[in-house]
Parts: C-alpha cells; structure tokens; sequence
C-alpha cells in the first residue's frame, strides 16, 4: 500500500485519470477515440456552434465512463446508457490509464460481464485486449481501499456503523449532473448506498477532510452506548426485583390455596392468616408425612421378606415336582415312539415283497432271508410293544400323581404371590406418595427462600452481586469517558486550526469572484459553504462548487484525505452566470502546484485564456463531433402529422 507520508505537503493526486479510450470492438481492436488528461485542469467542451447548440454530444457520457473505471457501481444507474452501449457496440469497452498513489493502472471495462474486466500495471489497453498480461483486476480494485479507506483514523460511520467505501467518497468527488449542485451533501440522484442518508454524507467529507471522526469520538460513542445499555440493565434488575418477589409471592399462595392478598409476614403474633406462616405448617406437616410413610415403607419391607422367606422352601419344592413330571412325560413319549417304530419295520418289508431280490434273483416273496426276517421281526415286536405298553400304564399312573400333586403346591402358591405383589405395590404407592410430598415441601422452601431473597434486594439492591457487577462496569465506563472528553478537547484544538485553513481559502476564492466580499466554512451547517453578501438560487450552487473546489485546493494539506480528484459534469448548465462560472474556474486554474486533478464538461465558450486547459471539443453538427464518433441508442423520431 503506498499513501502519502503525512507532515509533507502533496505535489500529485492521489488518484487521476492520464487517458481515456472509447473502444468499438475488443475483438477487432477498433478505436473510437483517445482521450488525453493531465493534472491541473481539464475541460472537455461542447461549444455552441452552428448546427450544434452543445447538447447530447456525450459529455454526460464521459463523465459516466470515468465513473465506470473508477470503480464506481452506480456508474450508469438511472440512465439508459450502459443498455445503449450493448445495443450499438456489444463487443465495445472503455479502457483507462489510471495513476493511484505512485502505480500506473491500465484498466479495460467491457459493457458486458464483470467477469471479462480486465487489469495490469504498467500496460496498455490493447496488450490487455489480447491477453498478453496477468488480469490483476482484483488487485486493482483493492487498491482504492488501501488507498483511501485504509488510511482513514476510522473505517466506519458514527450512528449507523456502516462500512466506508471507496464508492462513497467517489460519489462525492464526481456529482450527478441530475442533482442539479443545490445540496452540498446531495451527490447522486438515486442516493449513494448510505444506511443513514441524512447524516452519513456530512460525517464523510468531515472525516476526509480530517476534521472529525477520529478514533476517540467513536470510542467515546461506544462508551456512551455501552453506559447507556448498563443503566438500562440496572433498572431492569431493581425493576425485575420487585417483579419476581410479587410473582414469587402470587405462585406461593397458588400452592397453598389462599388469597394472593394474604401478607407474606404477619404484622403481629395475633395476626391469623400469612403465607409464611401457612408454609411453615405445610413443610412441617410435610415433614411428618415423609416420616410416617418411611415408617410405613420398612413394615412393608419387613413382611414381604417374611413372604419371600416362607415361599422359598415350597418354590423349591414345586420346581423338584415339575422336573420329575417333565421326565415322566419324555418317557412315556418316548415308549410311545419306539412302539410306533417297532410296528412299522415288519410293514415295511411286507410292502416290497413283490419286489425282486438283485442277489437271489428272485421276488422278495420267494426268498427265505426275507421271509424269516419279516417272522423275526413280527415275534420281536410283539414282545417288545407288550412291554412298552405296560411300562406306559405304569408311568402314566405316577404322572398323574405328580401332577396332582403339583396342583396342590400351586394352590399353596397362589395365595403367598397374590400378598406378594399387594405388598409390592403398596411400597410403590408409598414412595410415589413420598415424591409428591418431598416435591411439595421443596417448592415451598424454594418460594420462601426466593421471596426473602428478593425482598432483601429490593430493600438494599446494592447488596446484589449481579448490581454490583454492573456498578462497577459502569464506574470504570464513567472513568473512560472523562478520559476520552479531555483527549477529544485536545484533538477539538488541532480541528480548529484545519477549520481556520479550510475558512481562509474559502475566504479567499470568495474575495476574487465578483459580487462577492467574503466566504465562511462551517461544518455543522447543512450548507457548510457560504460566501456574501448577496445570496440567491444561483449562488447556492455556486457555493457547492466552490466548497468542491475548496476540498481539492486543500488536499495539498497532508492532514487531508481528500483523493485530490474532482469531476463537475455541466456546472455552468445549473443556472450560473457565466462570468461568476469561468472566474471560479479560475481561481483552480491559478493554482501553483498541479496537485489534483479537475475535469470539468460544459457547453459553454471557453475564453481564450483557458484554451490550454481543453482536452476534448465535441459537437453534434456531425457524427465525428460527437464522444463515440457515432450516434447511440435509439433516435426519437417526430411524429407523422
């Protein structure tokens, strides 16, 4: 970042333009038209002339596209120029050779996407045009910022916190022609993107003219807010105080079922009725509940263990019973199964007999193995099934036994676990009980304990820790800002001296005008420039043109953050004397030190000695006279009679 070291007077702008390029096609490199600048002053004329009366020649235009490689966004808002310039010339651009602090820019703006914006140092726009250089547009565009943002005492606007931006001191140095240079703090027509459009254009030009805004003003305003938020926190709290305590108060007699109107105290011991009274009672008899029911709870434990205990031994006993009558009946179902199986092998093979036998070949009925076999088999299973069958009746008589006997233990059973599970719900029902009612004596003691807490608060707040935070915060804050008061009177000292710099010179333009004996600067005033005696519409704006004029001669002044830049679109055009015009623009043209740069379009004669100043003549008498050397947009025709 390079910016000029403060204490030396300035001997070049910080930002200017060295040339313009009006560009009808990238592709084909066609040139419109090369516009040379230079320091110091610059008019670009429209002289009425036969055939030309020095309107719609493009000077507007101009100023447009001086925005437009600037870096100002609203270049082209509320015109339909940027849409004319795609229409007519959709491959067209605008180049620049922009000086900022000590680089050189060569910038290239398409009418199209931003995408195809186009930057580099120490180049020309067609070397540009065909690629032969690293876009560094990006970079260029922080350089305004690093420029003139950067080295501001502070980068946001009292009030409304909002961002500076290099667009906002651009606007100021390059008015819309549309808002007719009657409000000094008035600088584009369809406003400049303030948050706070009232005030922020006056806090800008003082905070560029070095003249207020300084770090300590805004500490200060942080500081005053930061108090005001912590008184405003303290009345809460003292207010909040009172609140709860009521609020505390009403849920207390809510719970114990009275009248909210009961007093928490009574006033005397004859007194029936408070509700720190009736509350102690509810906790004490709370507190007996909650004894009787552990009283209770044990009892019950005690018998469900005698239960427990008498049940185990005949528990045991019905398990011992069920496990024999499980083997009894997996005996009896497996002497069941064999039978089955003992009858179906001799069946099997009677089945195939009139199947033939491989190794005798011969009918199975034939062969003897088979047959005597079947015999074998058939006697076999006689026998066995015999057996099974009278194992079964005897198994079948001790399962009935066991099993009846199992009935008479579930019996026994039955009677034991029905005590069981009422004593188990009893204890539940107890200690559930026991909840409610330590619930209850808790939000008692809570309500009593919350009441007296607030009630000593609101009786002596000093003794709250979170007041006494907030005390103590605002102690120090006040300390700050006594603080900060005498560093800003001792800065108010040093803006004095700027104030008396900036008046002088508005003094001294105002004393070489005619007409006019002196000139004061006041930047309280909506109208900070004034000069007199006379006064009129007229001189309004020739008091906004001069307070321009006055910013730029005065940004040789290194306390100064003025860009040194100024560009007045037809001034004279506002309804000013001509002679009052040309002997303001003197007043630049005189200066000594070329440490700006002032462009300014009129369609008014240049007297002879400006004549070196002209940078650019247009005219519409034809089509070479005019800014792009052709007509653009649509041409309003009259209508057919």
């Amino acid at each position: 970042m390079n910016t000029v070291t403060r204490g030396l007077p300035r001997t070049k702008p910080k930002v200017w333009v060295e040339t313009l390029w009006l560009i009808g096609s990238i592709e084909s490199m066609t040139l419109l038209r090369e516009i040379p600048l230079r320091r110091g002053l610059n008019l670009i004329l429209s002289e009425p002339m036969e055939n030309s009366v020095g309107h719609g020649v493009g000077k507007t235009a101009f100023c447009q596209l001086l925005r437009f490689v600037l870096e100002d966004p609203q270049w082209a808002t509320g015109t339909p120029l940027r849409d004319e310039l795609k229409s007519t010339m959709p491959d067209g651009a605008v180049a620049a050779r922009v000086h900022i602090g000590e680089e050189i820019w060569t910038v290239l703006k398409p009418w199209t996407h931003q995408k195809q914006y186009r930057a580099a140092r120490d180049t020309d726009w067609r070397q540009l045009a065909s690629g032969q250089f690293i876009n560094q547009y990006e970079q260029y565009t922080q350089t305004f910022h690093h420029q003139f943002i950067e080295p501001l005492p502070v980068q946001t606007l009292l009030g409304s916190g909002q961002a500076l931006q290099w667009q906002h001191i651009l606007a100021w140095c390059s008015r819309d022609q549309g808002c007719r240079y009657q409000s000094y703090y008035h600088w584009r027509t369809e406003g400049t993107g303030f948050t706070l459009p009232a005030q922020s254009p006056a806090l800008v030009v003082k905070l560029v003219l070095g003249l207020s805004e300084t770090t300590t003003e805004h500490q200060l305003e942080k500081t005053k807010a930061a108090q005001k938020r912590i008184d405003g926190e303290i009345a809460n709290l003292l207010r909040r105080s009172t609140d709860l305590q009521a609020h505390v108060k009403h849920q207390l007699a809510a719970v114990l079922e009275v009248d909210n109107a009961s007093p928490f105290r009574a006033a005397s011991l004859f007194d029936e009725v408070s509700l720190h009274g009736l509350a102690q009672q509810q906790i004490a008899k709370c507190i007996d509940e909650i004894q009787t029911l552990e009283t209770n709870r044990k009892n019950m434990k005690q018998q469900r263990q005698a239960l427990q205990e008498f049940r185990v031994p005949i528990s045991n006993s019905r398990k011992a019973l069920a496990n024999e009558i499980a083997q009894l009946e997996s005996a009896i179902q497996g002497n069941v199964a064999a039978v089955n199986r003992l009858k179906e092998e001799p069946e099997a093979l009677q089945a195939c007999l009139g199947q033939l036998c491989v190794s005798g070949d011969r009918l199975k009925r034939d062969c003897d193995y088979v047959q005597n076999r079947i015999k074998t088999l058939q006697f076999t299973s006689f026998h066995n099934t015999r057996e099974r069958n009278h194992d079964n009746i005897t198994k079948r008589e001790e399962l009935a036994k066991r099993q009846k006997q199992l009935s008479n233990i579930d019996q026994e059973l039955a009677p034991l676990d029905r005590d069981l599970m009422l004593l188990k719900n009893d204890i539940d029902e107890n200690d559930l009980r026991k909840l409610e009612i330590l619930v209850r004596k808790k939000q008692l003691e809570n309500a009593i304990k919350e009441y007296e807490f607030y009630e000593k608060i609101s009786k002596d707040p000093t003794q709250w820790q979170d007041v006494i935070s907030l005390k103590n915060q605002q102690a120090a804050l006040e300390t700050e800002q006594q603080q900060l008061l005498l560093q800003l009177h001792d800065e108010c000292s040093h803006f004095t001296d700027r104030k008396k710099s900036i008046n002088s010179l508005v003094d001294s333009i105002a004393k070489r005008l005619p007409g006019f004996a002196w000139g004061v600067f006041n930047e309280q005033e909506k109208h900070p420039f004034h000069m007199g005696p006379s006064h009129s519409t007229t001189y309004g704006v020739l008091e906004t043109l001069t307070g321009d004029i006055v910013c730029l001669l005065d940004s040789r002044n290194p306390e100064s953050f003025h860009p040194s830049f100024l560009l007045h679109d037809s001034p004279r055009e506002a309804e000013m004397n001509e002679s009052l015009f040309w002997a303001l623009i003197a007043c630049v043209n005189e200066a000594e030190q070329l440490h700006f740069q002032y462009i300014v379009t009129t369609s008014t004669k240049a007297p002879e000695a400006f004549e070196k100043n002209v940078r650019l003549r247009l005219n519409s008498s034809e089509e070479d006279g005019l800014l792009f050397t052709k007509r653009i947009g649509v041409e309003v025709k009259p209508l057919a009679i």
